[in-house]
């Protein structure tokens, strides 16, 4: 980890600035996108379009996630096949660091032309972009968490990258892959769903399911153990004021016979839906305590390890491991 990264990823515990502050242009700047070709194959043909319709470096940041995330799909075949080794010859560091910087053009361009990428693409392409339009953009390597499988299990090497961008002199986080869409359960389809959950998203809520390799990147001391261990948050959490605050892990020890306890804050709708992954119907349950927090019993009897998924308002919220004693 360089110095100048290393004080990127401080920045940002010190950026709390309400990203809502930016939030009103982006339907605007959406829009306008909206028109734009979707057969831009030359990172300056894009640039020329941003640059004559935005002015604000929060507009081009946002201008350049909804273009490539509204035209670049996943590519499950990349994701499948073996890692690609690049091997290079460099004398000097500085030689290693323009070489560095020349794979991450190519790879960008690459992404643009095939209209496809895998997260390195992705972030590769946006920091690309951003610095041709003169906003100042890093790539951030770590760990994702996207599958019930991940709770508990510490991925044997880093599998995401995302993005910060410079915005008025605070770095503000940025995820464009999964802002494209998603992929299923088993990792051989990708759904196309524009999500702008993860443009300026709030430290707190993106390291629930993102861990930067350098933890001086983190709002808070965190390990990767404990990373792992946290439940699956779905994207619609970001979006949502609706807090966790029981269980605090995402690994909950049962019985033959007993409950599970549940509390949320900030939650309006008092019935939740809970559906255990070895069970056909799901259950609707109200609070057994409503006080600060709104508490919930949860009947379960089965000494069985599986998983259970809070649904509210019919979507799917977060889900937990319930392993037996």
């Amino acid at each position: 980890m360089n110095k100048s990264l290393l004080i990127v990823l401080i920045s940002i515990i010190l950026s709390l600035t309400n990203t809502a502050v930016f939030s009103n242009n982006n339907k605007k700047t959406d829009r306008i996108i909206k028109s734009y070709p979707s057969s831009i194959s030359n990172p300056n043909q894009l640039v020329k379009l941003i640059n004559r319709d935005f002015e604000l470096p929060e507009d081009k940041a946002r201008a350049i996630y909804t273009w490539i995330a509204t035209n670049i799909v996943y590519d499950i075949r990349a994701l499948k096949a073996r890692p690609k080794i690049i091997n290079y010859l460099y004398s000097s560091y500085e030689e290693k660091i323009y070489r560095e910087r020349e794979i991450m053009e190519e790879l960008a361009i690459q992404a643009l032309i095939d209209r496809k990428a895998t997260c390195q693409g992705y972030s590769a392409l946006y920091k690309h972009i951003c610095e041709l339009v003169s906003l100042e953009c890093v790539i951030i390597s770590g760990y994702s968490k996207t599958r019930k499988l991940e709770i508990g299990n510490i991925p044997p090497a880093n599998n995401h990258s995302w993005n910060t961008v410079k915005i008025n002199e605070e770095w503000k986080l940025v995820d464009v892959t999964w802002g494209a869409g998603y992929l299923n359960e088993n990792l051989d389809k990708f759904i196309p769903a524009f999500n702008d959950n993860f443009f300026f998203s709030t430290p707190a809520k993106f390291y629930l399911n993102h861990y930067p390799d350098d933890q001086s990147g983190l709002l808070r001391s965190m390990s990767i153990e404990t990373f792992v261990n946290l439940p699956l948050y779905y994207p619609g959490f970001n979006k949502s004021n609706v807090e966790v605050v029981e269980p605090e892990t995402g690994i909950i020890t049962v019985s033959n016979v007993g409950y599970i306890g549940l509390s949320l804050k900030n939650i309006t709708n008092e019935s939740v839906l809970i559906k255990f992954d070895n069970e056909k119907n799901g259950i609707k349950v109200y609070p057994a305590i409503k006080d600060q927090y709104l508490y919930y019993e949860i009947p379960y009897k089965k000494n069985e390890n599986t998983y259970m998924t809070v649904f509210i308002n019919n979507a799917s919220f977060v889900t937990f491991k319930i392993q037996r004693r």
